[in-house]
């Protein structure tokens, strides 16, 4: 089974957590052809909130959310197209950013561990209802490489070296290897992904995301 990609936010399902159904943020949908894996190391592993680490497929959205002590796990979808996520507005000196936290049903399981991350610099806006403030102690943000919203293209480039593929100003970060499992006795298959977007020499669109998989 192949891990649906990054690009397709498609999340999963999950028991014993607080859900809002009827959230009317979810997060924004990209959608790229197939992209071959050039990276010889994962792009992102997970993300780092204040001194909280959310670690791609350890850490769950419920994990999160009582962190936070704010925020609902809202759904979209249905069965393998269906996902969750946290959403919440971030300020920090003049940029406002949102970010979306997610889960996908099959690689995230019923316990909903965090499998993408995505966020975006807002060029004005405020916190919402479905997407409240995050809270101080959850600041600042950054992927566990250091890179987050409003990285210049130069310092994308030293961290991460040449991209997998671009498209205008998109650029793509893959990696595929093998990792340990019993998976008909050849291992499981993890995918990571890291989707940047350009504006004025600086990143102003985020996706990162990791799944495992037979």
């Amino acid at each position: 089974m192949r891990w649906p990609r990054l690009r397709q936010f498609v999340a999963g399902t999950a028991i014993g957590v607080a859900v809002n159904a009827s959230a009317q943020t979810p997060p924004p949908t990209v959608h790229f052809d197939t992209v071959k894996a050039t990276m010889t190391r994962s792009p992102a592993t997970g993300l780092h909130m204040g001194r909280l680490l959310v670690q791609f497929e350890r850490t769950t959205l419920d994990d999160v959310r009582r962190a936070a002590s704010i925020g609902a796990i809202a759904h979209q979808g249905d069965a393998g197209e269906s996902f969750y996520w946290l959403c919440y507005t971030s300020a920090r000196l003049a940029q406002v950013e949102r970010i979306w936290i997610i889960a996908h049903g099959e690689i995230g399981g019923p316990e909903h561990y965090v499998t993408d991350i995505s966020a975006e610099a807002l060029p004005h806006g405020d916190a919402t209802g479905d997407c409240p403030a995050l809270p101080s102690h959850l600041t600042p943000l950054s992927l566990a490489n250091h890179l987050w919203v409003g990285a210049s293209q130069r310092r994308v480039t030293s961290t991460l070296g040449r991209p997998s593929f671009r498209k205008a100003a998109w650029r793509i970060y893959e990696f595929q290897a093998k990792v340990p499992g019993n998976c008909n006795g050849g291992g499981f298959d993890r995918t990571a992904t890291l989707l940047l977007h350009f504006h004025n020499g600086r990143v102003n669109v985020l996706h990162a995301g990791q799944g495992t998989s037979c």
